[in-house]
């Protein structure tokens, strides 16, 4: 018996495998596109990934054929060091290239269907059901210049503390749908009501006093843009006003008569101190302050009697903060239990995610390892 039969056959190996990998990926590669994962103008159904960045882990194929070529050569060398024919009986068993293939061919497919079933193919669409509390909460943010003002507990500025309250009742509210306008001398959109409490809280973390450059603080422009930003559902319509209280602009009458006729529930945040203070001109913690006309720092004071007069004139209620977090729990209170009584039944449809398939074939492979080592087999070439 030559001492070839104790070796493996390396170049076979690598070849068979490189071959394996160009076919099966280009394979693939044309099954991706028939389906569209490479265009964004796909025809008919199209198939995406939901968690896309999994497919990393397909680095482990090359790390897996990296190891088995490492030992194939290992084996080779060590039998070329030990010598005669007879001494290779005495201490190794002939060896099959053909049965180490095969035990690739199994490994690197049972990771190759793991990899897809983490990214998790979606095909196709299904119809899902669900109810909602159907409460609409918008943020009417004030963001002139006053709100730089760094009054707040601990030297934050009001839009901070503002941030802050925002993303509070975001995330502790069960409203079902956000939007977010902004107001100086006039009033701005700037999300329109949405589902995605995430892309709220990144539009909010967003703000600053540079967004307007019209400058002042006109409260009735955004409580008129306010009643007409709301759906035109039979929902709870719900409005957190957050400002200093500093109004420059006044009509106040018709903007009080577009609230009650939305049917619009209004909470009005006050930030900052009655006492007040300097206003900076920008953000920047070492800002120099605004100079009014004869060069004086201009100091900016919550007007809380204004807050309090809108709060009558609309049916709502006022809460002054200048602390850090401030405790919205009353406004919480209200918007959760008013939506228990404001359910709304959805109807919509989502992508099927169709992970079950490369699982399916993860197993298989899985499967047929397990058996294939454990049946007995002759090690042949």
């Amino acid at each position: 018996m030559p001492k070839k039969e104790f070796k493996y056959r390396l170049p076979i190996f690598i070849s068979a495998v490189v071959v394996l990998e160009l076919v099966f990926w280009v394979l693939v590669w044309q099954l991706l596109s028939i389906f569209g994962v490479f265009s964004d103008q796909g025809v008919g159904e199209q198939l995406s990934f939901l968690h896309p960045a999994y497919a990393w882990w397909f680095l482990t194929v090359p790390l897996l054929m990296a190891i088995f070529i490492y030992q194939l050569r290992q084996r080779n060398q060590l039998v070329e060091q030990l010598g005669s024919v007879k001494t290779l009986r005495t201490f190794m068993r002939y060896v099959s290239t053909r049965n180490v293939f095969i035990r690739y061919f199994l490994i690197r497919n049972t990771i190759v269907f793991a990899v897809f079933a983490l990214m998790q193919p979606a095909l196709g669409t299904k119809t899902i059901k669900g109810t909602t509390t159907g409460v609409e909460l918008i943020f009417a943010v004030d963001i002139s210049n006053s709100m730089n003002t760094r009054d707040a507990v601990g030297g934050e500025t009001r839009l901070t503390v503002a941030k802050r309250a925002m993303n509070q009742l975001i995330n502790e509210s069960t409203a079902s749908r956000i939007g977010l306008l902004v107001f100086a001398g006039n009033a701005y959109p700037q999300l329109p009501l949405t589902a995605d409490k995430n892309a709220a809280k990144m539009y909010i973390d967003e703000l600053n006093t540079s967004i307007i450059s019209n400058q002042g603080t006109n409260i009735s422009a955004a409580l008129e843009e306010s009643s007409r930003f709301f759906s035109k559902e039979e929902t709870k319509k719900v409005l957190i006003l957050i400002t200093d209280g500093e109004d420059h602009e006044g009509g106040m009458k018709k903007a009080y008569a577009e609230i009650k006729k939305a049917n619009v529930d209004v909470f009005i945040l006050g930030i900052g101190t009655e006492k007040g203070g300097i206003v900076p001109e920008s953000e920047e913690p070492r800002a120099l302050s605004l100079k009014d006309d004869m060069g004086r720092s201009v100091i900016s004071k919550v007007n809380l009697s204004m807050l309090e007069d809108i709060a009558n004139e609309v049916g709502g209620e006022v809460l002054l903060s200048n602390e850090s977090f401030p405790n919205v729990s009353d406004f919480l209170t209200q918007i959760n239990t008013s939506s228990e009584t404001n359910t709304v039944d959805l109807e919509f449809k989502v992508s099927e995610n169709r992970y079950q398939w490369p699982l399916g074939l993860a197993l298989l492979t899985l499967l047929v390892l397990l058996v294939w080592e454990a049946a007995p087999k002759r090690e042949i070439k």
